[in-house]
């Protein structure tokens, strides 16, 4: 036994004072009576004044000397043994997906940990205090100095999910801030990491093991609005050492849509491309296989894209330029052509400006001047040519023999995209809110409408504006990667309508912004993005990761630490421990009793 507050042993100084006053009684003065007869024999005479006489041992004595000595004990704070005192557990989760993986018969590597874990946790002291780390790009901490039936509340609902990822920044970054205090740290995985990445004090546990398995490596869905049809594309991947027999399911609104019977060769992948109707929503897609190292990579669910017209208007002149713009636009997909109130897109001449407007996007084609003297006074460029390859319009675009014609001075303030020397021949306009880009050409005196970069340009070009509408981009994403798009173009016509994402997983607060950007989504799944009521997209993310998919690398073993820690625990700091109640309970009985030895009792 030792005590948490030394200083609450001064309360033993009251024992000697307490001993004193029953000591040392007040003298009364003398009381003259009638007779003597009237007073019980054993009444003690006592003459005036004070004086020491032996002490008398009576029942509120005792009764104060022990509520005395009890409560100095209970200041004093009194800790017995390992009752009061804690050992800390810190383990490392692995998060990644392999976790996963499952032999016929035999529990998941997930289960295998959580029950290691759980023999761990009987065989600490009562009251044991327990902190979970999980793995990832970003480590999270689960729980921090929690009991053991937190912990356990935590372990039901891990399911590790993460691709590929570092492992020694969970206790790089967070497991060494609590050595001082837990002594080592518990690290459980599925397979061993590289010995010179392992600290001194680090405790490994691996309980994995090689695996045959086959995974989803990539999938795509495309739809054709002019045929009202769609193609789903995925490619499965056998990460096993013999042949795999599986069947590929797709399942829409309920119903089967396709079954198809796979046969994969030996670490070999085998695409399939699959046509479906459309307006089927969502489509999730199963590989059925009797022994599979891994059913979580087993499944995907995919979104059918949406068509993302793009309005546009053309504002030539009849002529050579008008005809080559139309030429390409017949073979350019989800293209509606409008009135110039309805355009999002307008391709025009380059001596008329447009109006400043955040939503409109402008393409302007020379000649810049269509005065007789300027076209005359224009150049012809050969080449070469300077081509900023940053910039998304000019994606493909090589311009190889191409003859640029009707070059002119360009008095515009604009940001340079292709040139020649210091004449820029295509560029975007500064100084107005229109996304608008000035092509420094006359299409009659050039050839470039005979090259293969006359429609890569006007496609690009179409592209960017449809990436720039309002909505969802893509539909269907990867674990990890960045969902990006567009929430509205110009003032924001709703901005108290609140912006959230519902899954499987829960709801998530997105912050409500002109381009929106979702990350750090880590579980597969469909999500939908809602703005106060109202559903804005629909989106999913899929697992694939060839690293985390193939098993065939993974053992079981341990690893103890290299150095001998010694877990000093952790002392409850809790100012009611059950000596505190105790004693409190006593003091306040022993109170009680001394009062009523002491109170009045009535003369009979």
């Amino acid at each position: 036994m030792y005590f948490a507050n030394h200083w609450g042993l001064l309360g033993l100084f009251a024992l000697p004072v307490i001993a004193f006053i029953h000591l040392y009684q007040r003298r009364y003065p003398p009381l003259y009576v009638g007779g003597l007869f009237l007073w019980a024999t054993e009444t003690q005479v006592r003459m005036p004044g004070r004086r020491r006489d032996r002490l008398p041992v009576t029942n509120t004595l005792i009764l104060e000397l022990i509520a005395a000595l009890i409560l100095s004990f209970v200041l004093a704070d009194p800790r017995f043994g390992e009752w009061d005192r804690t050992t800390h557990l810190v383990a490392i989760l692995d998060h990644s997906a392999s976790m996963q993986g499952q032999a016929d018969g035999e529990p998941s590597f997930r289960d295998s940990a959580i029950r290691e874990l759980e023999e761990r946790f009987t065989k600490l002291p009562r009251q044991s205090a327990v902190t979970l780390i999980r793995t990832g790009t970003r480590p999270v901490t689960l729980i921090r100095r929690g009991t053991l039936d937190e912990a356990r509340e935590v372990l039901k609902t891990w399911q590790p999910t993460a691709p590929q990822h570092r492992i020694d920044s969970a206790w790089e970054e967070l497991g060494e801030q609590l050595v001082e205090e837990s002594g080592s740290i518990l690290f459980l995985t599925d397979n061993m990491p590289e010995p010179n990445r392992i600290p001194k004090n680090l405790e490994i546990v691996s309980v994995g093991r090689k695996l045959d398995n086959v995974a989803f490596d990539a999938a795509r869905w495309t739809f054709d609005s002019t045929t009202g049809k769609g193609s789903v594309f995925v490619r499965v991947q056998n990460y096993g050492r013999t042949a795999a027999e599986c069947v590929l399911v797709a399942v829409a609104k309920g119903n089967e849509v396709l079954k198809k019977p796979l046969s994969i060769a030996a670490e070999k992948a085998q695409a399939v491309e699959l046509p479906v109707p459309g307006g089927l929503g969502a489509l999730t897609l199963s590989l059925q296989k009797t022994s599979d190292g891994s059913r979580f990579d087993n499944q995907i669910q995919l979104v059918e894209p949406k068509v993302r017209s793009v309005k546009l208007t053309v504002q030539l002149p009849k002529g050579e330029s008008q005809r080559e713009i139309q030429r390409v636009l017949k073979i350019t997909p989800d293209v509606s052509l409008t009135g110039l109130a309805d355009a999002q897109l307008i391709i025009g001449p380059a001596g008329a400006l447009p109006e400043s407007k955040p939503s409109l996007w402008w393409l302007g084609i020379g000649p810049v001047s269509t005065a007789e003297a300027d076209r005359n006074a224009a150049k012809d460029l050969l080449g070469p040519y300077l081509i900023d390859k940053r910039h998304p319009l000019t994606d493909g675009v090589a311009l190889g023999g191409v003859v640029w014609g009707g070059v002119q001075p360009v008095k515009y303030d604009v940001i340079p995209i292709i040139s020649a020397g210091q004449t820029p021949l295509l560029a975007q306009l500064r100084g107005t809110q229109t996304t608008a880009f000035l092509l420094n050409i006359d299409l009659e005196k050039s050839n470039i409408v005979e090259s293969p970069d006359w429609p890569v340009l006007i496609d690009n070009l179409v592209e960017q504006r449809r990436d720039a509408l309002p909505g969802l981009r893509r539909w269907n994403y990867r674990v990890g990667e960045v969902v990006q798009f567009r929430l509205f173009e110009g003032a924001d016509p709703t901005p108290a309508e609140p912006l959230t994402l519902v899954s499987a997983a829960g709801t998530r607060k997105i912050t409500r912004e002109s381009i929106v950007e979702i990350g750090d989504l880590q579980d597969p799944g469909i999500y939908e993005l809602k703005a106060g009521e109202k559903t804005a997209g629909q989106f999913a993310i899929n697992f694939f990761d060839p690293a985390e998919s193939d098993l065939r690398n993974l053992a079981p073993g341990r690893h103890s630490p290299k150095i001998a820690v010694t877990d000093s625990g952790i002392t409850l700091d809790n100012p009611y421990t059950w000596a505190i109640w105790i004693g409190t309970i006593l003091i306040l009985a022993l109170l009680f009793a001394d009062w009523l030895v002491l109170r009045p009792r009535p003369v009979k």
